[in-house]
């Protein structure tokens, strides 16, 4: 079993650092795998969508840690959640929200039982005193229900869906990456009679299927890995070249 993290800590302190030493302190023999510590401070929906977009590739049994946590020490509670094969432990403010908008009936607890629970107990990093060892213990097979009481309203953030304007097709970015690809919430099936897309006042209708037949510096549309439509431009940052971010509108003429 491997335990998966997700922060926005970054790697100049000693945040990422801590929480691994508690889980190897707890479970010295489990592997612990870095998503990424660069996801915006304090941003819940960047770090809902990396999730989403990369749980399913890893083995079932994961524990997927998320520690983007902008209500640490606040009345928010912590959380784990067993769904899809899956474990998942995280503050409940709605970072789980993708990864499991397709789980019907997740299985949820809060996490009190101190027993399971670091030594140390500060208001600010839960990260290490609370996330970090409740992983390691799922690690090596302590149910769920030992840590804490059932939770059956988890906090659900929306999810972005392309929605009808006026009878056009209005989507949004969701996420940039770190080539600049501009990723949409708009799919293959949104875009079924497409003529083009339209973002920040550009028309983009070459839809390709692999950015090696763009040329340089062009702007287009392609399906990435993660299953939604993205704006690209081949060697160079289309979020750079249009002007966009996460949360710019994309509307589809059809």
């Amino acid at each position: 079993m491997a335990i998966a993290l997700i922060t926005d800590f970054g790697t100049a302190d000693y945040f990422v650092a801590a929480m691994k030493g508690t889980i190897l302190s707890i479970h010295p023999s489990v592997s612990i795998i870095d998503i990424t510590h660069e996801i915006p401070n304090h941003n819940i929906r960047e770090a809902a969508f990396t999730l989403a977009a990369c749980c399913a590739d890893f083995p079932a049994g994961t524990v997927f840690t998320v520690v983007v946590d902008p209500g640490v020490g606040s009345g928010r509670r912590s959380t784990a959640v067993e769904a899809g094969g899956y474990y998942f432990v995280a503050p409940d403010n709605g970072v789980l929200s993708r990864a499991l908008a397709k789980t019907p009936t997740p299985f949820a607890v809060e996490l009190i039982n101190e027993r399971y629970l670091g030594p140390r107990r500060s208001t600010t990093f839960h990260g290490r005193d609370i996330f970090a060892p409740v992983s390691a213990h799922i690690a090596l097979g302590v149910p769920l229900d030992e840590l804490g009481p059932p939770v059956t309203d988890l906090v659900r953030s929306t999810v972005p869906e392309p929605r009808r304007e006026n009878g056009v097709l209005a989507g949004e970015v969701i996420h940039v990456d770190h080539f600049g690809n501009l990723i949409t919430n708009l799919t293959a099936v949104d875009l079924t009679n497409t003529i083009s897309v339209e973002i920040n006042g550009l028309s983009v209708s070459r839809r390709l299927t692999a950015y090696a037949e763009a040329s340089v510096g062009e702007i287009f549309m392609i399906e990435g890995s993660a299953g939604f439509i993205e704006i690209s431009s081949r060697e160079a940052s289309a979020a750079r070249i249009v002007g966009a971010k996460a949360g710019t509108a994309v509307f589809v003429k059809e």
